[in-house]
């Protein structure tokens, strides 16, 4: 540069000389032209390539600068592989410097005699064809030992590069590391939604199912093509109050994650129980963009739970069947009275028909608890629906009340308000057994033993929700039962809800009581806590959410009927003789004519021969040769229309249940012992409905 100035220097110092000189004269002006001219124009253009020199130079840092900021790797290579340039990126995937790299070939980096086959190869075809237009992908191994994979992307084509004075190929190269970890986690993610147990289920922000996994498609029987572009609620029961799904919904649209128990519907009818969790899946914005569901199959579970349900049944029937038999003992002994009164007052017309109304009211009160019996001994306790807890305290409580020995003072407190849940009442049936029966035992050695229970409204406040932050809702019924016996250990609270921890000596307990208390309340959505009221030493508290669907309520409805006998022709089917005799005078008290048979082989050739006559067919369910079901059908393949009222003496298993749902227009059923004025009353609208 500075020699360029010089020559400038003297350019500009020689063009006033010449001028002078051609002012003046000297007679010498061609030999100093001939001189200063070239002098001149050299200084001019030397400085004028070296202005052009420099700015080339600017422009080739700024093009090295730009190309070392590149995210890429830039590499240009001889027709033989050796590297002419190399950006800082690729530097830094390999881990040296452009020294160390210019002059060497691109491949001897390769971290595996694949990779240096292929992009020697690749380089060969682009050299003898000129062009290349697929990727390589590859990895390299850099000086630290990290192993990086990349893609090599060719140029179409070289060219030649005059300052070079050769052909020159350039290829950019990119770091794909994470990009492939992140492949390769994906996959790894997606072989374990495939492959996993749980249930799975994806939507997009509307609710529209976009993925199902194997597992869904297993137990619902539907195929991911068939539930593919629908709504989850294609697989929604009519088991299930509506209002979950409604909670569901505005949980997760709000943003929160909502878990629970539902009742799923297979493609073949049969319902599922599953527990579910539904999230809502967020885009960088923070704005939901799909509903990802998980939920496990709890089929098995409820069954072992049942089982072992049924095990802690028959621990609590020992001390159930001593509560019942001194009550019905009581029954009994209040019945012979009356009717041994009832004899020697057979002249006093009037006070005979009160003894005989006295025996009535006993017999009532013996079949409701018979009822109560067989209604907890049985094993369809998971079946759910809307029912009235203030009902429940009220009548379904006195089995546990059977159980309180006569020297504890048992008090009980319910609310007024009618408080609707979702559940089982055969399984609180249980509960209620079990906290009962746990207060008694407490209360065995104190010398005024209490217990109370209770029933009242609760709403749901900070400090509670603090402490279920899980929970569903904000309305529950809250049930307690306290005593005032020796209190919880506070050791002990932390296990008491343990399967098989006891407090009891052996054989005095399973341990399962509490165990099964837990589970059953969580299994209707709610909570135990154990605790200490004012007064009382011990206090369970279960807290369970209130229904706010009105549903189908389980709320028993005495039939009152003022239907008139309009006679007609009935076949009566049973194979308890006596029953028979007595129900056929009852009918024929109320006008009716009556046929008897046996059994339903018998029935079933009597209804033969007077198909046309008959209007009415009763038959016990539960009979040898043929039961009342099998017989029924017969006679509807000749008479379709034929009303028939089932009498039976228990309420079968499901399958039989279910025949007799499906049976509702021209059907009903009476559990043994009934009331004579509602079988009258059936039989007269069943009669009237066929006639009219």
């Amino acid at each position: 540069m500075q020699k360029r100035i010089k020559y400038a220097l003297v350019g500009m110092t020689i063009v006033p000389l010449f001028g002078r000189i051609a002012l003046h004269g000297t007679g010498h002006e061609d030999e100093i032209f001939r001189f200063l001219v070239p002098m001149m124009v050299g200084g001019v253009a030397g400085f004028l390539i070296g202005l052009a020199k420099d700015r080339v130079q600017t422009s080739l840092a700024q093009c090295r600068s730009i190309l070392d900021a590149m995210p890429y790797g830039v590499v240009q290579c001889n027709s033989s592989g050796q590297l002419l340039f190399a950006n800082q990126k690729i530097c830094d995937i390999l881990g040296c410097s452009k020294d160390e790299l210019l002059g060497s070939h691109l491949w001897k980096f390769c971290s595996s005699d694949l990779c240096r086959s292929s992009l020697q190869t690749s380089f060969a075809q682009l050299v003898e064809s000129g062009r290349l237009t697929q990727a390589v992908s590859g990895s390299f191994n850099s000086k630290t030992g990290e192993k990086s994979k990349v893609e090599f992307h060719w140029n179409h084509q070289g060219h030649f590069d005059a300052s070079l004075g050769c052909h020159a190929y350039t290829a950019t190269i990119i770091n794909v590391t994470s990009q492939v970890k992140s492949q390769r986690l994906l996959e790894k993610l997606s072989q374990v939604v495939e492959h996993a147990d749980e249930l799975i289920l994806l939507t997009d922000r509307n609710g529209i199912i976009e993925y199902v996994n194997p597992a869904l498609e297993r137990v619902s029987g539907y195929s991911a093509q068939e539930l593919m572009g629908k709504k989850p609620s294609m697989l929604k029961s009519s088991a299930q109050d509506a209002s979950v799904y409604q909670q569901l919904w505005q949980t997760i649209v709000s943003g929160q994650t909502w878990r629970g128990t539902l009742i799923d519907r297979r493609k073949d009818g049969s319902f599922y129980p599953v527990a579910m969790t539904v999230s809502p899946i967020l885009n960088d914005q923070g704005e939901i963009a799909a509903y990802v569901s998980v939920q496990q199959d709890m089929t098995e579970r409820q069954e072992l739970e049942e089982q072992l349900l049924q095990s802690q049944k028959m621990e609590a029937l020992g001390t159930l069947v001593g509560g019942i038999a001194h009550d019905f003992n009581n029954i009994l002994a209040a019945v012979k009275g009356h009717t041994y009164l009832a004899r020697g007052e057979m002249d006093d017309q009037k006070r005979c028909a009160e003894r005989l109304s006295s025996v009535d009211a006993l017999t009532d009160q013996g079949s409701e608890m018979i009822q109560q019996l067989l209604t907890f001994a049985r094993k369809d306790q998971l079946e759910k629906r809307i029912f009235s807890l203030n009902k429940f305290m009220r009548d379904g409580y006195r089995l546990a009340k059977s159980i309180i020995p006569e020297n504890i003072v048992h008090e009980t407190d319910f609310c007024d308000d009618e408080l609707f849940i979702y559940g089982n009442a055969t399984q609180f049936q249980q509960v209620m057994m079990n906290l009962v029966g746990n207060a008694c035992d407490a209360v065995a050695n104190v010398q005024k033993p209490k217990t109370r229970c209770t029933l009242s409204r609760f709403y749901a406040n900070d400090i509670f929700r603090k402490r279920h932050p899980d929970l569903q809702g904000d309305h529950f019924a809250r049930i307690s039962v306290s005593d005032n016996g020796v209190g919880i250990d506070p050791e002990q609270a932390s296990k008491i809800f343990e399967p098989f921890y006891t407090t009891k000596g052996v054989g005095e307990g399973t341990g399962l009581g509490l165990a099964m208390v837990y589970g059953a309340v969580s299994g209707h959505g709610g909570v135990i806590e154990a605790g200490a009221d004012e007064g009382w030493s011990t206090t369970f508290s279960i807290y369970l959410p209130l229904s706010e669907s009105e549903g189908q309520r389980d709320v028993l409805e005495e039939h009152v009927s003022t239907a008139a006998s309009i006679g007609g022709l009935i076949l009566l089917v049973d194979d308890e003789a006596s029953l028979r005799h007595t129900l056929r005078e009852v009918l024929e008290s109320h006008g009716y004519q009556v046929i008897e048979a046996g059994d339903g082989e018998e029935a079933l050739q009597l209804f033969q021969s007077r198909a046309k006559e008959i209007a009415l067919i009763i038959t016990d369910i539960v009979m040898p040769k043929m039961g009342g079901i099998d017989f029924i059908d017969a006679v509807r393949a000749i008479d379709q229309n034929m009303p028939a009222i089932y009498i039976s003496g228990y309420e079968g298993g499901a399958e039989q249940r279910r025949l007799l749902a499906e049976d509702t227009q021209q059907s009903c059923v009476m559990n043994k012992p009934f009331q004579i004025s509602a079988l009258a009353a059936a039989v007269g609208e069943m009669i009237a409905a066929r006639d009219g």
